[in-house]
Order: structure tokens, then C-alpha cells, then sequence
């Protein structure tokens, strides 16, 4: 042991040693509190070397950087302030830039090239700390030298600061690392060549931490900003060839980029950690993020019960599409009611609308789809923009609806919101494809000139879309959707003033939004709905009931609302199913139901069959498959259709009121003979019932042996 170098905090603390071995070996210890040394510094803080002489010298006093603690004594002896890290070249941790913020500094590069790197290294992490760096290589210096051997060699202060004052700062330039040709000439040693597309891999390395996610898609990870790009988008190439050209001066060629790539995604997916990344939201259980997408940094909101902070590094990692746009800093005490003026929602249906951006912030949940209906000139469009941009800002908020469900799923994959307008039909694929982004899955398909792989996209994802009339009219994703009808404008406004008036207030509005937020999830555990009662969003219904408290509304205002919208959804439901129309005026006329192989029950239903209907179906096979995907909604307007199971070869269905269950036997029920219960839904029988078809025929009563009363 040949020396031990104190490392302290701001007051002078010691929190670890840094002990130096002859000939040239150096190890860490820390205090272990009873008056002995630990020889780890696990979990320890990381402070520079002396940070009080650094904290306490003139903001106008160059600050020299060095590699070693020798050098920083040498340089003190003469009247100089100095620092370095532990642990020498290639150790920088980010807690160490503070110090130098607004401070010229001076990085003296040893002359070798792990001296080089680690000046290089340094010179950009504190360039991004607002420190004016410059990295000066001292002249004459013989190979491995350092600013001591300079300086023994016949270099003085004088010397020195001359050429930190120097109006021309000399940049640092490493000869031993320009790129050279890809193919060696006859005769050149190999080995103390590298190809550009290795300089390209060690380029990334240094400056880049690799890792892939569950589907095995690599990503990179800036080490000094934290930002997240994908290896495979053009966002990294160009990171990467952008670098590497300011950086050595000379511009990667095309193969030697597409070599690097190709090895970099092997190493990231083979010697990488499996790590999560996400798309604009992140969080679970209370605890979420919300990423402000602010180039040259990871800053995110995190959102808890109660409260809402602005995270510098989160927890949570990020990718950044092309088309994402930054958010705005929020700022808190904003008003929600200022969205009002731009979003053009009726105040019936707010809570809805508030609820529904909200819930777009907790992907841990399924997402309900919100469609905006109303006729030519109603802001349908303008609204959706505005409820798009507050929470996740995108250059091209507004899309055509997709040909196929590959197009919905690969919009997916780089929105956090899918936002559609003008639709006017959505096929049955593309439907059952917004089920599955509401809940979360995937789509696969064979990659091409491959046999052997597949492309995967697994997302989930909120959905908004806009048309004049519904298009949602698949069962299980009417049960998903929430539909808001905007009102006719009686009083226009210039739409350029308009958005000038919503920018101005986005950070506002989405600090209230994000207050409201914390506040509801605070909420949230009061909020309960009885078991008979429970829709098929409960968790929606949940939160929006917390939502409507926090606002300063009543929970049972939010319930309003939600119950009158899926109303509307039910009835559409039924319109759009003439198996579904033909039950309810068939349960219209026989209030005691029927009981029957499907077979019958089909030809009964064809006396309701609605007229120039194409879509009737034609076996019982078929009666049975449209009974089942009517059944929810039937069950909802108190009819109910069940399948009894096979019967004497044939699959017999009973359909019905509804009845709540109690005992036959209890005063309380009475015989039925002729009732006269409304079904409530809003399509009334076109049908002149007479009296002789209102009774059940012998073959198709009821028969409660085989079913539950209904």
C-alpha cells in the first residue's frame, strides 16, 4: 500500500477511500462504522475527489479534470483546482456532473486511448450539465503521459493557463482511433486494424446500454439521457451514423452500418437483460408514468395517490415513435372546464369524455373505446384532436380508418392512442381486432424470406374514432364502448384562434387533468358497485365514479351517464342484429316464451323476419351462433336466451322474460296470465298483434323442467 485517498461530501464526510497498491493497483473501501474499512462500496454514493475545494472555488476558476488522484495533488500544489473520479478512464456516473454546472472546466486527456475515451466520455456528459468544457491535449506529451509527466518534463502554470485561455480551443482528436478501410492491403497486420463496422459496435457500446424486450426486439438506451430507440427504426441509424461522424470526422459507409446493426442486435438480444419498455404510459397498481417525450431527455409525469411529480430519470423506460410529439410540461391549480371550449361535448356527457382520458393513463386496466357521433359541422373532428393531443400529442392525430386489422395493429404499435375519424363501416375483423387492442394481445405474421420466423405485435391500446353514423355494431365491442353525441354549433369560431386559445392552455389543462387524476386514484378504494349491478367496464365505472368525486361532482353523476350511453349502445345493438329485432317482437307476442329445438324456433322467428333482410340465417346452426351473440344484449332488456342442450337428436333453446329468482311457492308471486311488462327498449313492434297469435302454440311453451324460470 502506497497511498489512501479520502473521498468526502460537501462536508468533508469521508465516504470512501480510494487506496493505490505499488506497482499500479487501486482498490475501495468504506467506513464500517465502528472505526474499520469495509473493501466494498456497494450502494455508497459516488462524490468527485475533493468536492469541497471544488464547491468552494470562484465560478470563474477553471476546473481542471483529470484521471488520476496524483495528478489532482500535483496540480493543487500549484495553485490550480482539480478533481477526478474513482476508478480512472471509463468510470463517469451522471451523479458527478452537478458539481460543474455553469463552471468552465478543463479535461487534461492522458495520451493514450482509454485516456482519450474517457475524455470524450467526460467532455459529453458535462456538456449536457450546462458546463462550458473543453478538452486540451498538452504538447509534447510522450505516449501513456499524463499532466504530471508534462509537467516534469518542463511544463509550467503559466504554460498551461496560457493555453486554457487561448482563443481557439484545441479540440481532442484520437489518431489511434480513425476508422480505416474495411479490407486490409497485403501485408497489414489485421489485428491492429479495426474495420469501421467494429469502430461502429464499440462506438454504440460505449455510449449505448443494449437490452430487448419480451418479443426479442433490441433497443438501445443512451447512457447520458436515458432516451430508449428502437435498433431496428431509423431513428437509432441516424443517432448512430450522426454520432459517429462527430466523433471521428468520417462518414460510416452504408455496409459498415448495416454490419454493426446486424451485430449489435445480436448481442443486445443474446447478451442484453429482458427489460420492459413502453409507449408513453407505464405503471401499475396506483403507480404510473407519464412520458413528456421532451428530446435529450427521459423526464416523465409520475402520477400516485394523491399527488403528481415531474420524474428527471423514472423508473420506467420509453420509446419514442417518430410521430410522438412532446407534452408540455403541466402545471398544477389548472381547470379541466377550459378543455370545454375547444372539445365539443355535450355537459351530459363530460364525465364520460374526463373519465375516459383518464383511464387512457392506466394501462394495467382494459381500455374502453370512445365513439363520437353527429352530423357534418358538429367539431367531431376538432374534439377528438383536442382530447388526443392533451394526453398523447402526435403529428398526425387524425387517421383514415384501416383496410385490414394488420394496418390497426402496426398503427398500434407506434400510438399510444389509435385515433380514426370519417368512419363509416368497420368490417367484422376489424372490430374483433379493437377487442383484442381494448384488452391487449398480439398479431403474428411470417416475416419476409423467412420460413422459420414471425413478426409480433402484442400492444394495447385506448381507441378513439368520430363518423356521422355508428359504426360499432359488433356485440362484444358495443359492450366496450362508450358513445358520446356531439351537439350542432350555433356559434362559430375561427379555428386558428381556437387551437391558438388551446395551446396556450395545454400545460394547464393537463395539470388539472393529471390532479383530478391522483385525486380519483386516492378515491378509487371508496368507490364500490354491487355485484348485481356490475357492467362489463367495471373497472372503468370504478374509476369514473372516483373521477366524478374528484372533480367535485357526485359519483352516482358519472353512473348517470355511463348507464344512459350504453343504453344507446344496447339499442343499437339490436337494431343491427334482425335475429335479435325478430326475439324481441317474438317475446312481445308469447310474453310466456318458448321452448324448442332451434329448428322450430327458426321457423317461428320468420314471421318477424325484418323485410330485404340479407343476413337471416339459414340452418339452426346458424339461428343458434346469431342467439349467442345477441344473447348479452337480449339479457339487458330482460330477455333471455339460453341453449338447453341437445334433445332427441336436436339442440333445443329457450327463449323469454327474464324473472328475477325467487320460490314458487312465496305469496309474493302471482300467477302471470296475461302481463303486461315493458321490455324497455326503444323498437316497438310494427306487428298488429290480434289474439289469436298472442298465446303459445302446444309445441312451443315454455317448459320449466327444462330451464331456470326465466
Amino acid at each position: 500500500m502506497s497511498a489512501r485517498y479520502d473521498y468526502t461530501d460537501e462536508d468533508g464526510n469521508v465516504l470512501y477511500q480510494v487506496v493505490r497498491f505499488e506497482p499500479k493497483d487501486f482498490r475501495q473501501c468504506r467506513p464500517d462504522g465502528k472505526g474499520g474499512w469495509l473493501w466494498s462500496v456497494k450502494g455508497v454514493r459516488q462524490v468527485l475527489f475533493h468536492l469541497p475545494q471544488l464547491l468552494d472555488a470562484p465560478w470563474d476558476t477553471p476546473v481542471f479534470v483529470v484521471e488520476g488522484e496524483k495528478d489532482v495533488l500535483r496540480l493543487e500544489s500549484l495553485g490550480l483546482v482539480a478533481t477526478c473520479n474513482a476508478g480512472g478512464a471509463g468510470k463517469w456516473p451522471d451523479a458527478l456532473n452537478e458539481p460543474f454546472a455553469r463552471r468552465r472546466v478543463v479535461i487534461l486527456a492522458d495520451n493514450d486511448e482509454p485516456g482519450h475515451k474517457h475524455a470524450d466520455k467526460v467532455c459529453r456528459a458535462l456538456s449536457l450539465a450546462e458546463a462550458e468544457v473543453r478538452v486540451l491535449c498538452l504538447p509534447g506529451l510522450l505516449p501513456k503521459g499524463d499532466v504530471s509527466d508534462w509537467l516534469d518534463a518542463g511544463g509550467t502554470v503559466e504554460q498551461l493557463l496560457q493555453m486554457v485561455d487561448a482563443p481557439c480551443n484545441q479540440q481532442f482528436e484520437d489518431d489511434d482511433q480513425q476508422p480505416v478501410e474495411e479490407h486490409f492491403e497485403p501485408g497489414d497486420d489485421a489485428e491492429e486494424k479495426q474495420s469501421q463496422a467494429s469502430l461502429l459496435v464499440k462506438f454504440v457500446e460505449q455510449r449505448f446500454e443494449l437490452f430487448h424486450d419480451e418479443n426479442k426486439d433490441v433497443f438501445a438506451r443512451d447512457r447520458t439521457t436515458g432516451e430508449v430507440r428502437n435498433l431496428a427504426a431509423r431513428q437509432f441509424r441516424d443517432a448512430l451514423v450522426a454520432g459517429f461522424y462527430s466523433d471521428s470526422g468520417k462518414a460510416p459507409r452504408d455496409q459498415s452500418v448495416r454490419e454493426a446493426l446486424g451485430t449489435l442486435s445480436g448481442l443486445g438480444r443474446f447478451h442484453g437483460d429482458c427489460q420492459e419498455v413502453h409507449l408513453r404510459t407505464a405503471g401499475a397498481a396506483g403507480d404510473y408514468f407519464l412520458d413528456l417525450a421532451v428530446l435529450g431527455s427521459s423526464r416523465a409525469v409520475r402520477i400516485r395517490p394523491g399527488k403528481w411529480e415531474i420524474a428527471e430519470s423514472p423508473e420506467a423506460m420509453f420509446v419514442r415513435p417518430e410521430s410522438m410529439q412532446p407534452i408540455p410540461a403541466p402545471v398544477p391549480g389548472g381547470s379541466i372546464e377550459q378543455l370545454w371550449h375547444v372539445a365539443n361535448i355535450p355537459h351530459g356527457s363530460r364525465l364520460l369524455a374526463l373519465a375516459w382520458l383518464i383511464e387512457c393513463l392506466r394501462p394495467d386496466t382494459p381500455y374502453p373505446v370512445l365513439e363520437l357521433l353527429g352530423e357534418q359541422g358538429s367539431a367531431k373532428s376538432t374534439t377528438q384532436t383536442a382530447l388526443r393531443q392533451l394526453i398523447d400529442p402526435n403529428s398526425c392525430p387524425l387517421r383514415s380508418a384501416p383496410r385490414s386489422s394488420e394496418d390497426l395493429f402496426v398503427s398500434a404499435g407506434v400510438c399510444a392512442v389509435v385515433s380514426l375519424e370519417n368512419v363509416s363501416h368497420l368490417p367484422a375483423a376489424t372490430q374483433d381486432a379493437m377487442c383484442v387492442l381494448a384488452t391487449g394481445g398480439g398479431f403474428a405474421k411470417r416475416k419476409l424470406y423467412s420460413d422459420a420466423d414471425e413478426s409480433v405485435i402484442s400492444v394495447k391500446r385506448p381507441v378513439v374514432l368520430n363518423g356521422i353514423s355508428a359504426a360499432v355494431t359488433a356485440q362484444d365491442l358495443v359492450d366496450r364502448t362508450i358513445t358520446i353525441e356531439t351537439p350542432v354549433i350555433s356559434e362559430r369560431l375561427e379555428v386558428t384562434d381556437l387551437w391558438r386559445e388551446y395551446e396556450a392552455e395545454r400545460p394547464s389543462l393537463l395539470g388539472a387533468l393529471l390532479d383530478i387524476f391522483a385525486k380519483a386514484l386516492e378515491l378509487l378504494p371508496q368507490m364500490q358497485i354491487p355485484a348485481d349491478d356490475r357492467p362489463r367496464l367495471v373497472e372503468f365505472a370504478r374509476l369514473g365514479m372516483a373521477v366524478a368525486a374528484a372533480a367535485g361532482h357526485e359519483p352516482e353523476d358519472f353512473l348517470r351517464e355511463f348507464k344512459a350511453s350504453r343504453q344507446e349502445s344496447l339499442a343499437r345493438t339490436i337494431d343491427a342484429s334482425p335475429v335479435a329485432a325478430a326475439v324481441v317482437e317474438l317475446v312481445e307476442a308469447r310474453p310466456h316464451g318458448v321452448t324448442a329445438p332451434a329448428k322450430d324456433i327458426l321457423r317461428t322467428l320468420e314471421q318477424y323476419r325484418p323485410t330485404g333482410c340479407d343476413s337471416w340465417p339459414r340452418s339452426a346452426k346458424g339461428l343458434g351462433d346469431a342467439l349467442r351473440r345477441a344473447a348479452p344484449a337480449l339479457r339487458q332488456i330482460g330477455i333471455e336466451c339460453k341453449s338447453l342442450g341437445k334433445s332427441g337428436g336436436a339442440v333445443k333453446w329457450g327463449i323469454g322474460r327474464k324473472l328475477s329468482k325467487q320460490c314458487p311457492a312465496s305469496p309474493d308471486v302471482l300467477p302471470d296470465v296475461h302481463p303486461e311488462q315493458d321490455i324497455g327498449t326503444c323498437r316497438t313492434s310494427s306487428r298488429q298483434l290480434s289474439p289469436d297469435n298472442t298465446g303459445t302454440s302446444p309445441d312451443m311453451v315454455f317448459d320449466e323442467s327444462d330451464a331456470e324460470a326465466f
